[in-house]
């Protein structure tokens, strides 16, 4: 009875009558969504009968070809070099090798475009696996060393072949049941043979959802990953497929759980919040940087979006850590509003192998006649630009009338263009410092009647505008 009344419904009416059901047992929503989004059982189906086959055979065809290119005696007839200039032989040893390992895996990946354009979605995946399999398992001959890694090299052209031609991944249009198929020879292949490799299923990561182009199909990969227990393995994978299903709320609570495990699950979820949600980007940061994760990657954007009032020590970490990959004025600024005095003199005797670092650090805090000293002892050819900035624009008339001895002392053994450069140059800061201009001007002058037989100095001295014929 219940259906043939069923059939005989309208749309409408099952709707007004699911609404109720809802309203009288609110409980019942949960379990539909569950029962719609749960992927119907699907069969194993694939263009050819075994892909495990398909898989060794393909792999091991790749693999003598890799293994065949002779990377000890290279064919110089055929040489062309990258650049113009002398090149050691060695390094066109090593261009020659990555080349042939280019063209190799280059005529084998225009295979698995013409799967992609033959419709056999499911076929360019299994060769893919063989592929990124052959490029782990081949050994080159290589008696020289001219690769360094060799397996790092084959797997990084191998996947710039690959995004060459992503546009043909994302308008392959497979059957649910083919993705199904691939996704479980993908995550079984990884629990037989790439289970120690944990770059295996990550190298994929990016092909497979490119290949999804429905809530529904998401859901069947999504199906498979779990009953894999592979969540983890391919968090950025997962979050992005909840994201298809789910809508920014499902992707959010995914990455919420996986930021730690994926520098870019990590960095999209910290882009969500940097503008929207300032007090979960600082809880976000925060949590990866006490862990050490990303540090070198985040550190930048934890100083472009925090203020030091959101977290003062977040904030001074990530600065100190700015400030150690290239000491900068900006940097230290900062510091000095966040540490004391003394934590400061500690700080910095971190930069003692950092001359001009440390001069100019000492300039900041005021300690002029300790940078002068140190300046006078440390000031060469190289760094005499560096150093002697500070000082001159933290103590001009010192700064100057060391700079005076510096140049005098520095003329005696040092020569060449490069060096008269730097003496004009930074004349040049002196100069341009109001209080300082005539005293510049007249040192100038002295330099370029003292070492008139030095014309190449006098020539950058006039090029610098200092000296006016």
């Amino acid at each position: 009875m219940f259906d043939q009344f069923y059939q005989q419904s309208s749309e409408q009416l099952k709707l007004a009558f699911l609404q109720k059901v809802f309203q009288k047992y609110p409980d019942l929503k949960e379990d539909f969504l569950d029962f719609y989004l749960k992927p119907p059982a699907k069969n194993l189906k694939m263009t050819v009968s075994d892909p495990d086959d398909f898989i060794s055979a393909s792999t091991d065809l790749v693999k003598e070809d890799l293994e065949s290119i002779n990377i000890n005696e290279p064919d110089w007839q055929d040489y062309i070099p990258r650049h113009n200039g002398y090149i050691p032989e060695y390094e066109a040893m090593e261009h020659m090798a990555e080349d042939e390992v280019n063209r190799i895996i280059g005529f084998h990946v225009a295979e698995v475009e013409r799967y992609c354009t033959e419709k056999h979605g499911d076929l360019a995946f299994l060769y893919m696996i063989s592929l990124y399999q052959a490029c782990t398992e081949a050994v080159l001959e290589d008696e020289y060393e001219t690769l360094p890694d060799p397996t790092r090299t084959m797997l990084d052209q191998l996947e710039q072949h690959l995004q060459d031609c992503s546009s043909l991944f994302s308008v392959i249009q497979l059957s649910e049941d083919q993705l199904f198929t691939i996704a479980s020879v993908l995550f079984d292949r990884n629990q037989k043979f790439h289970s120690d490799d944990p770059g295996f299923l990550t190298f994929f990561e990016a092909f497979l959802f490119s290949v999804i182009h429905s809530g529904a199909e998401a859901n069947i990969l999504l199906d498979v990953i779990e009953k894999k227990n592979a969540t983890d393995a391919v968090p950025w994978l997962v979050s992005e497929l909840h994201r298809k299903t789910g809508g920014l709320l499902a992707w959010e609570q995914s990455a919420l759980q996986f930021f730690k495990k994926n520098k870019h699950v990590a960095s999209s979820l910290l882009e969500q919040y940097k503008n929207d949600n300032k007090q979960e980007f600082v809880r976000i940061a925060n949590a990866l940087w006490s862990d050490g994760l990303f540090q070198e990657e985040f550190a930048n954007l934890y100083f472009e979006v925090l203020e030091p009032s959101d977290d003062p020590e977040l904030y001074q970490q990530v600065t100190i850590r700015l400030n150690e990959r290239k000491f900068s004025e900006s940097y230290y600024r900062v510091l000095q509003e966040l540490m004391d005095k003394e934590e400061r003199m500690r700080y910095i005797e971190r930069f003692h192998w950092d001359k001009p670092s440390y001069v100019l650090a000492l300039c900041m805090e005021g300690n002029h006649v300790e940078a002068i000293n140190y300046a006078r002892q440390h000031t060469d050819r190289w760094n005499i630009i560096d150093i002697m900035t500070p000082c001159i624009q933290a103590n001009p008339k010192a700064g100057l009338d060391l700079l005076d001895q510096k140049i005098a002392e520095l003329l005696v053994d040092e020569r060449g263009r490069n060096f008269y450069e730097r003496i004009a140059r930074i004349l040049k800061v002196a100069a341009d410092i109001t209080e300082l201009q005539k005293d510049a001007e007249v040192l100038a002058k002295k330099i370029y009647s003292v070492y008139s037989r030095l014309t190449a100095l006098r020539a950058e001295l006039r090029s610098a505008g200092l000296i006016r014929l």
